[in-house]
């Protein structure tokens, strides 16, 4: 079991407010990790610590957008604990809807949050466990930072391609200093993020039409397990579930027939969904 890899471990997690952040959190907590849980949601974090129950987790409010708040909450963490062992770089949001109708606010917010707010923590991280001697860096990517192309999703599909070579990248470099990296991309996690997804010039409910084929989408619980099992053999891409392996090894080998796919989606959201 992976539970040994995590006891005593000195960790941070971002974007515990909900999801699979509060998952990782509870998953972390009780591997007996000293665990601490930030979001830019201060009621949400404290809501997942209160539901750990357990001395070993704490709260703190962090806005990933905010390089200055991470070199602030990484420097409390090592001057209460002596260094910082791991980091979930979690925190995402995502939009969907074609590009014509995204604006360039849509574009910077969810680049912001999904490849800032993990370059901002891995970075500042980074720069600790060089000093330190070791030290793991984990960031979330998606099964989307994986394939090609993904129509309508065209923010959130950018910024998982980045985190996901820039977290090659630096585990490339890193290994000579005793610092691990590694990018989680799970396909369909059964959490709120699809409901709360904006969906730019579209009728409600295209969201839940988009990936109904992932139905009814892979539990926090499960997931959680697969990341921490993956982060403790140090797997250097950490791609669940067995559908979304799938996606990929199709995507790949058939690449006609995948593109035929995504036409036929976005003609559906043309013809059904798209309000103008």
């Amino acid at each position: 079991m992976y539970n040994n890899y995590y006891r005593d471990k000195v960790v941070l997690v971002t974007g515990g407010g909900s999801g699979m952040g509060r998952g990782l959190c509870e998953g972390l907590a009780e591997c007996g990790a000293i665990v601490t849980c930030t979001d830019i949601n201060l009621k949400n974090i404290e809501e997942t610590v209160k539901l750990i129950g357990k001395s070993n987790v704490k709260a703190r409010k962090l806005d990933v957008t905010q390089l200055a708040d991470f070199e602030e909450t990484i420097a409390d963490i090592v001057k209460e604990n002596g260094r910082i062992d791991l980091i979930f770089n979690n925190a995402g949001i995502g939009i969907s809807g074609e590009l014509r109708d995204l604006s360039i606010e849509h574009w910077k917010k969810v680049l912001d949050i999904n490849f800032y707010g993990v370059l901002y923590g891995s970075q500042t991280a980074y720069l600790q466990m060089l000093k330190q001697g070791f030290g793991q860096i984990v960031n979330t990517a998606s099964l989307a930072g994986l394939l090609d192309m993904i129509p309508l999703i065209g923010p959130y599909s950018v910024s998982k391609h980045a985190v996901l070579n820039y977290t090659r990248v630096l585990r490339y470099e890193a290994r000579a200093f005793n610092i691990k990296a590694n990018t989680v991309c799970p396909g369909y996690i059964n959490t709120s993020i699809i409901d709360a997804l904006p969906a730019v010039n579209s009728k409600s409910g295209w969201n839940r039409e988009a990936i109904k084929q992932f139905e009814p989408g892979l539990p926090v619980s499960k997931a959680v397990e697969y990341i921490l099992k993956g982060v403790a053999r140090n797997k250097e891409v950490i791609l669940f579930p067995r559908v979304a392996r799938l996606i990929l090894h199709f995507s790949r080998l058939f690449k006609g027939l995948y593109l035929k796919a995504s036409d036929k989606s976005l003609k559906d959201f043309r013809e059904k969904f798209r309000l103008n």
